[in-house]
Protein backbone atom coordinates (compact mmCIF):
# COMPACT_ATOMS: atom_id res chain seq x y z
CA UNK A 1 0.00 0.00 0.00
CA UNK A 2 1.06 3.84 -0.19
CA UNK A 3 2.45 5.67 2.97
CA UNK A 4 -0.99 7.44 2.28
CA UNK A 5 -4.08 7.06 0.50
CA UNK A 6 -8.07 8.14 0.25
CA UNK A 7 -10.57 5.57 1.41
CA UNK A 8 -13.19 7.70 0.42
CA UNK A 9 -15.31 11.01 1.01
CA UNK A 10 -18.95 12.09 0.95
CA UNK A 11 -20.79 15.18 1.46
CA UNK A 12 -24.32 16.28 1.82
CA UNK A 13 -26.92 17.61 4.62
CA UNK A 14 -27.61 16.40 8.19
CA UNK A 15 -30.62 17.42 9.78
CA UNK A 16 -30.16 19.07 13.26
CA UNK A 17 -32.19 18.24 16.20
CA UNK A 18 -34.06 21.95 15.48
CA UNK A 19 -34.66 20.63 11.56
CA UNK A 20 -32.47 23.38 10.02
CA UNK A 21 -29.99 21.89 7.74
CA UNK A 22 -26.23 21.23 8.32
CA UNK A 23 -23.39 20.69 5.66
CA UNK A 24 -21.26 18.12 5.85
CA UNK A 25 -17.88 16.55 3.96
CA UNK A 26 -16.40 13.80 5.35
CA UNK A 27 -13.34 11.78 4.78
CA UNK A 28 -11.18 8.64 5.23
CA UNK A 29 -7.71 7.98 4.62
CA UNK A 30 -5.77 4.95 4.90
CA UNK A 31 -1.95 5.61 6.39
CA UNK A 32 0.35 3.30 6.86
CA UNK A 33 2.23 3.63 10.68
CA UNK A 34 5.55 4.94 9.60
CA UNK A 35 5.81 6.83 12.81
CA UNK A 36 4.22 7.58 16.22
CA UNK A 37 4.47 11.24 15.81
CA UNK A 38 2.24 12.23 12.73
CA UNK A 39 -0.11 14.44 11.21
CA UNK A 40 -3.03 13.69 8.64
CA UNK A 41 -4.68 16.24 6.79
CA UNK A 42 -7.05 16.86 4.15
CA UNK A 43 -6.29 19.62 1.38
CA UNK A 44 -9.34 21.14 0.41
CA UNK A 45 -10.83 24.09 -1.89
CA UNK A 46 -13.42 25.64 0.00
CA UNK A 47 -16.45 26.66 -2.89
CA UNK A 48 -17.66 29.95 -0.37
CA UNK A 49 -14.05 31.46 0.13
CA UNK A 50 -12.29 29.99 -3.08
CA UNK A 51 -9.81 29.67 -1.05
CA UNK A 52 -7.52 26.30 -0.23
CA UNK A 53 -6.93 24.95 3.74
CA UNK A 54 -5.98 21.94 5.23
CA UNK A 55 -8.42 20.49 7.82
CA UNK A 56 -6.53 17.76 10.23
CA UNK A 57 -7.81 14.33 10.41
CA UNK A 58 -8.17 12.56 13.66
CA UNK A 59 -7.10 8.86 13.96
CA UNK A 60 -9.91 6.59 14.28
CA UNK A 61 -8.60 2.84 14.37
CA UNK A 62 -5.64 0.70 13.56
CA UNK A 63 -5.93 -2.53 10.47
CA UNK A 64 -3.47 -5.22 9.90
CA UNK A 65 -0.20 -4.48 8.07
CA UNK A 66 0.74 -1.64 10.59
CA UNK A 67 -1.84 0.49 9.18
CA UNK A 68 -4.16 3.29 10.61
CA UNK A 69 -7.39 4.70 9.44
CA UNK A 70 -7.66 8.49 10.14
CA UNK A 71 -11.11 10.36 9.51
CA UNK A 72 -11.92 14.33 8.96
CA UNK A 73 -15.29 15.80 9.35
CA UNK A 74 -15.85 19.46 7.79
CA UNK A 75 -18.45 21.56 7.97
CA UNK A 76 -17.41 23.16 4.77
CA UNK A 77 -18.26 23.27 0.45
CA UNK A 78 -15.19 21.29 -0.12
CA UNK A 79 -15.10 20.48 -4.03
CA UNK A 80 -11.67 19.58 -4.76
CA UNK A 81 -9.05 17.82 -2.25
CA UNK A 82 -6.16 15.81 -1.91
CA UNK A 83 -5.09 14.33 0.97
CA UNK A 84 -1.61 14.37 3.07
CA UNK A 85 0.42 12.38 6.07
CA UNK A 86 3.76 14.35 7.24
CA UNK A 87 5.90 12.43 10.35
CA UNK A 88 9.38 14.27 11.49
CA UNK A 89 11.03 13.48 8.28
CA UNK A 90 8.63 13.13 5.40
CA UNK A 91 5.10 14.16 3.38
CA UNK A 92 3.59 11.85 1.62
CA UNK A 93 0.57 13.01 -0.36
CA UNK A 94 -1.82 11.65 -2.30
CA UNK A 95 -3.58 13.77 -5.06
CA UNK A 96 -5.38 11.76 -7.18
CA UNK A 97 -2.48 11.56 -9.66
CA UNK A 98 -1.97 15.13 -9.91
CA UNK A 99 -5.82 15.66 -10.50
CA UNK A 100 -7.38 16.19 -7.01
CA UNK A 101 -10.67 14.29 -6.30
CA UNK A 102 -13.64 15.99 -6.70
CA UNK A 103 -17.44 16.22 -4.74
CA UNK A 104 -20.16 18.06 -6.12
CA UNK A 105 -20.83 20.49 -3.66
CA UNK A 106 -23.84 21.51 -5.69
CA UNK A 107 -26.14 18.49 -5.60
CA UNK A 108 -24.76 17.79 -2.28
CA UNK A 109 -26.03 20.73 -0.81
CA UNK A 110 -29.72 19.79 -2.09
CA UNK A 111 -29.38 16.75 -0.71
CA UNK A 112 -30.09 15.21 2.75
CA UNK A 113 -28.13 12.76 3.77
CA UNK A 114 -25.11 11.99 1.02
CA UNK A 115 -25.47 13.57 -2.37
CA UNK A 116 -21.71 13.13 -3.51
CA UNK A 117 -19.39 10.73 -2.54
CA UNK A 118 -15.70 9.39 -4.05
CA UNK A 119 -14.08 6.38 -3.35
CA UNK A 120 -10.28 5.07 -4.04
CA UNK A 121 -10.94 1.26 -4.14
CA UNK A 122 -12.90 -0.27 -6.12
CA UNK A 123 -15.68 -1.77 -3.95
CA UNK A 124 -16.15 -0.57 -0.31
CA UNK A 125 -18.84 -1.63 2.72
CA UNK A 126 -20.00 1.69 4.31
CA UNK A 127 -23.02 1.07 6.61
CA UNK A 128 -24.41 -2.07 7.56
CA UNK A 129 -26.77 -3.67 10.20
CA UNK A 130 -29.62 -6.32 10.83
CA UNK A 131 -33.14 -4.40 10.50
CA UNK A 132 -36.42 -4.92 12.57
CA UNK A 133 -37.21 -7.58 9.80
CA UNK A 134 -34.74 -9.50 10.86
CA UNK A 135 -32.73 -9.03 7.53
CA UNK A 136 -28.65 -8.16 7.71
CA UNK A 137 -28.47 -4.76 5.25
CA UNK A 138 -25.30 -3.70 3.56
CA UNK A 139 -24.86 -0.47 2.02
CA UNK A 140 -21.90 -1.21 -0.53
CA UNK A 141 -20.30 1.65 -2.73
CA UNK A 142 -18.40 0.48 -6.03
CA UNK A 143 -16.47 2.47 -8.62
CA UNK A 144 -18.40 2.21 -12.02
CA UNK A 145 -15.52 0.75 -13.89
CA UNK A 146 -18.13 -0.97 -16.31
CA UNK A 147 -21.60 -1.21 -16.81
CA UNK A 148 -22.09 -4.99 -16.83
CA UNK A 149 -21.54 -5.97 -13.04
CA UNK A 150 -22.68 -7.80 -9.73
CA UNK A 151 -22.46 -6.70 -6.55
CA UNK A 152 -22.32 -9.56 -3.04
CA UNK A 153 -21.77 -9.96 0.06
CA UNK A 154 -20.35 -13.47 1.23
CA UNK A 155 -21.42 -14.29 4.61
CA UNK A 156 -21.41 -16.53 7.70
CA UNK A 157 -23.18 -17.44 10.75
CA UNK A 158 -21.12 -20.55 11.97
CA UNK A 159 -17.62 -18.87 12.15
CA UNK A 160 -17.12 -19.66 8.27
CA UNK A 161 -17.70 -22.98 8.15
CA UNK A 162 -20.77 -22.57 6.08
CA UNK A 163 -21.17 -19.55 4.34
CA UNK A 164 -23.82 -17.95 1.96
CA UNK A 165 -23.92 -15.45 -0.81
CA UNK A 166 -26.59 -12.44 -0.90
CA UNK A 167 -26.36 -10.62 -4.59
CA UNK A 168 -26.98 -6.62 -4.15
CA UNK A 169 -29.63 -4.25 -6.16
CA UNK A 170 -28.31 -1.00 -8.01
CA UNK A 171 -29.89 1.96 -5.72
CA UNK A 172 -28.46 5.09 -6.86
CA UNK A 173 -25.28 7.27 -8.77
CA UNK A 174 -23.79 9.72 -7.02
CA UNK A 175 -22.20 12.92 -8.16
CA UNK A 176 -20.38 13.98 -9.73
CA UNK A 177 -20.48 11.42 -12.67
CA UNK A 178 -18.50 10.93 -15.77
CA UNK A 179 -14.82 12.60 -14.60
CA UNK A 180 -11.77 11.99 -16.81
CA UNK A 181 -9.75 10.86 -13.94
CA UNK A 182 -12.55 9.85 -11.44
CA UNK A 183 -15.07 7.30 -12.12
CA UNK A 184 -18.09 8.02 -10.30
CA UNK A 185 -19.50 5.87 -6.93
CA UNK A 186 -22.78 3.80 -7.37
CA UNK A 187 -24.63 2.75 -4.16
CA UNK A 188 -25.77 -0.72 -4.14
CA UNK A 189 -27.86 -2.37 -1.36
CA UNK A 190 -27.75 -5.61 -0.24
CA UNK A 191 -30.51 -7.49 2.17
CA UNK A 192 -29.83 -11.02 3.65
CA UNK A 193 -32.05 -12.85 5.65
CA UNK A 194 -30.99 -13.73 9.32
CA UNK A 195 -32.40 -15.66 12.50
CA UNK A 196 -33.44 -13.73 15.48
CA UNK A 197 -30.00 -13.24 17.86
CA UNK A 198 -27.54 -14.49 14.96
CA UNK A 199 -24.37 -12.65 14.41
CA UNK A 200 -21.60 -13.38 12.00
CA UNK A 201 -19.53 -11.75 9.43
CA UNK A 202 -19.44 -10.76 5.86
CA UNK A 203 -16.96 -9.39 3.23
CA UNK A 204 -18.17 -7.99 0.34
CA UNK A 205 -16.88 -8.12 -3.76
CA UNK A 206 -17.52 -6.79 -7.09
CA UNK A 207 -17.64 -8.47 -10.26
CA UNK A 208 -16.75 -6.54 -13.50
CA UNK A 209 -15.44 -7.62 -16.55
CA UNK A 210 -14.46 -11.12 -15.65
CA UNK A 211 -12.04 -9.41 -12.34
CA UNK A 212 -13.76 -9.57 -8.42
CA UNK A 213 -12.52 -7.13 -6.33
CA UNK A 214 -12.79 -7.95 -2.28
CA UNK A 215 -13.82 -5.52 0.84
CA UNK A 216 -12.89 -7.90 3.76
CA UNK A 217 -12.46 -4.94 5.99
CA UNK A 218 -8.83 -5.84 5.81
CA UNK A 219 -8.59 -8.87 6.59
CA UNK A 220 -11.15 -8.69 9.39
CA UNK A 221 -14.37 -9.33 8.02
CA UNK A 222 -17.06 -6.89 8.97
CA UNK A 223 -19.17 -8.01 11.72
CA UNK A 224 -23.11 -7.57 12.38
CA UNK A 225 -25.54 -9.10 15.51
CA UNK A 226 -29.01 -9.61 15.61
Amino acid sequence: MNAVELLRAEAGVARSVTGSPNYFSNFSVLVQNLAFAKYVAVWGHDVSTDSWNLHPCRYSRSVPNNAEIWEASVGLLIDRFGVEYQDLANLYVDTNGGHYYSLDTRVAEGTVGVGSAVINRNVLGVTWGVDAGGNLAVDVLVKNIGFEKQVAIVYTTNGWLTLQHAFGSYSESLAPVRLPHQPNAELWEIVAPVRAGESGQFAAFLTVAGTTYWDNNFGLNYSFSS
